[in-house]
C-alpha cells in the first residue's frame, strides 16, 4: 500500500528485487491510494525478474481499496503485507514460504527493525511507539496468542481474507480501541474462529523512520492519539473501573500540568517532556471516552 510516495516505494521494490525468492512467488500487487496515481512510474521500472501489478484506487478509503485487491488475487496464494517505507531482507520471503508450507490454517508474522533518518534521542526511546523502535522478541518466550503483529509485516492466505470479509467498508471504525485499524480487527475475526497466529522468526523486515517521526514534539503528539484509543476502550469498562481510571488521569493531569508549568524555564530538559508527554496522554484519554469514536478517529488522526 502507497500513497504518492514513489522514492520510498522504489526503495521497497529493489529491496525485494534483491531478497531469494520463493519458487511460488507469483509477483507484487502495489496499491495506490489517494488524489492521484503518482506511483505508476515507479511500479513501471524493471525490478529484475519481479512481475509488479499496479492498481490505483482513488479516494483514502484503504479498507476499499485492500477489498478490492484481494478479489484478484488466487484463494491458495501467502499473500504478505507490506508497505512503501519498508525494507525486507534477503530471507524475508523464503521464512513466510516455510511456515506457510507447514501450518496452512494459520495466518503469520514476523519481527522488524527500523532504518532511522536520523538516530532518535536516546532518552526518548522508551516513550516511542513500537513502530519507530522495532519488534524483535524471543520465539521461545513470546505467547503465540499476544498478536503485536505489525501491520507492514504479516501474512494471511487469500481464501481466509476471503472468507472473512476482506477489509470491508466501516471495518476501521469498529478498531478504535487498537492502532493500527483494520488489520488488526481481520487477524480478531481470524482468531474468533479458531485460527492462531504463529510467529516467523526470519521473516525480518526493516520500517524506514524519518527524523520528524520520533522527535521530541512528534513524540508528544503522539501521545495524545495513544491516549484517546486508550479513552474509547475504557467507555466499554464497568462504572467501577471506569471511575479509577478516570481519577486516576485527572490526579496525573494536574500534577504534569503543574509540573510542565514549573519546568517550562528549561524546555528542551527531560523532566519537561515528560511532563507534556503525561499530559497529553491524560488529555487524550478523556478526549476519547467523551467523544463519539468516529469523532475521536478524526482527532487522533
Amino acid at each position: 500500500m502507497t500513497s504518492g510516495n514513489a522514492t520510498l516505494l522504489n526503495r521497497t521494490l529493489q529491496s525485494i528485487a534483491e531478497c531469494e525468492l520463493p519458487s511460488t512467488f507469483l509477483g507484487i500487487f502495489v496499491i495506490e491510494n489517494g488524489l492521484d496515481g503518482t506511483c505508476a512510474e515507479a511500479c513501471g521500472r524493471r525490478y529484475g525478474t519481479l512481475n509488479v501489478r499496479y492498481q490505483f484506487s482513488p479516494g483514502m478509503d484503504k479498507c476499499h481499496a485492500f477489498s478490492v485487491a484481494i478479489q484478484e488475487l488466487p484463494d491458495k496464494s501467502l499473500i504478505v503485507f507490506s508497505d512503501d517505507n519498508i525494507r525486507f531482507g534477503s530471507q524475508t520471503l523464503m521464512a513466510y514460504q516455510r511456515a506457510s508450507q507447514k501450518n496452512s490454517e494459520r495466518f503469520f508474522g514476523g519481527p522488524f527493525g527500523c532504518d532511522y533518518e536520523q538516530e532518535p534521542i536516546p532518552w526518548i526511546i522508551p516513550y516511542l511507539p513500537l513502530s519507530a523502535v522495532g519488534w524483535n522478541p524471543d520465539p521461545e518466550t513470546l505467547d503465540p496468542q499476544s498478536d503485536r503483529f505489525a501491520a507492514f509485516n504479516w501474512a494471511a492466505f487469500g481464501r481466509d481474507l476471503k472468507r472473512f470479509g476482506g477489509f470491508g467498508p466501516g471495518i476501521e471504525s469498529k478498531s478504535l480501541t487498537r492502532d493500527p485499524g483494520y488489520h488488526q480487527e481481520m487477524r480478531n475475526r481470524m482468531r474468533a474462529a479458531g485460527m492462531v497466529g504463529q510467529y516467523v522468526p526470519g521473516g525480518k523486515v526493516y520500517h524506514f523512520v524519518p527524523s520528524n517521526q520520533c522527535s521530541v514534539a512528534w513524540t508528544v503528539q503522539r501521545a495524545r492519539r495513544s491516549g484517546i484509543y486508550r479513552g474509547v476502550a475504557r467507555r466499554e469498562q464497568t462504572i467501577p473501573e471506569i471511575g479509577l481510571h478516570h481519577w486516576s488521569n485527572s490526579v496525573r493531569l494536574l500534577a504534569s500540568t503543574a509540573m510542565k508549568w514549573l519546568s517550562s524555564p528549561i524546555p528542551a530538559s527531560r523532566i519537561h517532556f515528560r511532563a507534556q508527554y503525561r499530559q497529553q496522554c491524560s488529555l487524550g484519554y478523556f478526549i476519547g471516552f467523551r467523544q463519539l469514536p468516529t469523532e475521536s478517529a478524526r482527532r487522533a488522526a
